[in-house]
């Protein structure tokens, strides 16, 4: 749903019961309301729409509201870019519904860890669902080691808390078989794609060893579907770990993602790199934060996950560590900037590869 949609369909809306629910005040009556649209990627198949709700009550009180429009990818306006012989199962196994269906799981959740509250789920027909959720008002104080730390053990404790049974990871086998072999490695493989000034050229190791990982990538995914289960956030990027002023938790979490259970550690790859793709972290910065967050998950587990965050990473992220999508924007120094540390992710993804996953792979 697009922002104006949304607003043609706030303003035939009464919430005022959500008003005075979010408040407490039982008698609170809106003033003045408006729409704001939210920034969010878009790469998000299933989110239509993302906006504020928000105004003041008769007494001068504000009160906000974030709503999401969720829907089945087969409304995606991308949905012909995946090979037509592939859509119909695409469409039958994407999980759009997970972030909404963690909301209605009511499953506990780790001391310090919470999720925003759910005010109302409007379901619109045609696998089309809109909630309108609390409005976190969140820290933006860059991430340190203490935090990723803290967001490490709450992952692990999450993962630790919410073991599953599987004989496959369904989300990776699906990452692998759709847009990994059908977008991602015809691009990378092409010797054209490297000639572009903002990436190495062609020579380049790092080429040669995303090609050599990538002629290995059916074995490394049957590697990881040998570890231990867990349920997972799924994108638990520093992003979508909202740190609340209010000291209400350590932090709030959104956008769960996953819908399938994944192997141990799975948490960790979007925690590493989920900075990195917003061009904030440093590439000479993630060797220490692998090392924090990786020690922090551990510790809820007797077993190495080391395997299970490698592998995973690997799949699901060395393949858009460079923004291949941007190689037809006007070159800038801003854009020069944010492929240096983008193609440092992808060398030090490689890297990490070869140290944890490689013995493991025939």
């Amino acid at each position: 749903m697009r922002a104006d949609c949304l607003a043609q369909q706030d303003q035939a809306m009464d919430i005022t019961e959500l008003v005075r629910t979010s408040l407490g005040d039982p008698e609170a009556d809106i003033a003045e309301q408006r729409v704001e649209p939210i920034h969010h990627p878009t790469g998000m198949l299933s989110t239509a729409g993302l906006s504020r709700v928000c105004g003041t009550t008769t007494t001068g009180r504000p009160w906000s509201f974030v709503v999401k429009s969720i829907q089945s990818v087969k409304h995606w306006a991308g949905l012909e870019t995946v090979p037509e012989h592939l859509r119909a199962e695409f469409v039958a196994s994407f999980p759009w519904r997970t972030d909404v269906d963690a909301y209605l799981a009511d499953e506990p959740l780790p001391k310090g860890l919470r999720m925003p509250r759910l005010y109302r789920l409007d379901d619109l027909g045609d696998d089309r669902l809109v909630a309108w959720m609390e409005d976190v008002e969140a820290c933006t104080e860059p991430w340190d080691l203490d935090r990723y730390r803290t967001a490490a053990r709450l992952l692990g404790e999450l993962a630790a808390s919410r073991p599953a049974t599987a004989s496959a990871n369904l989300g990776l086998h699906a990452l692998y078989q759709g847009p990994i072999v059908n977008l991602f490695l015809p691009a990378l493989a092409d010797p054209t794609t490297w000639r572009h000034p903002l990436l190495p050229g062609g020579d380049d190791p790092l080429r040669t060893d995303i090609l050599a990982i990538a002629d290995l990538l059916p074995e490394i995914i049957r590697v990881v579907d040998r570890l231990p289960y867990t349920h997972v956030h799924g994108d638990a990027s520093p992003a979508n770990l909202l740190v609340p002023v209010d000291g209400s938790a350590d932090f709030v979490a959104i956008d769960w993602s996953w819908g399938a259970p994944a192997g141990i550690g799975f948490d960790l790859g979007q925690l590493l790199v989920g900075q990195s793709h917003d061009g904030v972290t440093e590439p000479e910065d993630l060797p220490v934060i692998h090392d924090t967050i990786l020690a922090a998950y551990t510790d809820a587990f007797e077993a190495d996950v080391r395997l299970g965050y490698v592998g995973a990473l690997v799949v699901r992220s060395l393949w858009t560590a460079l923004p291949l999508e941007r190689l037809s924007e006007e070159p800038t120094p801003e854009l020069a900037e944010f492929f240096r540390k983008r193609v440092g992710l992808a060398r030090f993804i490689t890297a990490l590869f070869t140290t944890h996953v490689r013995p493991y792979v025939a």
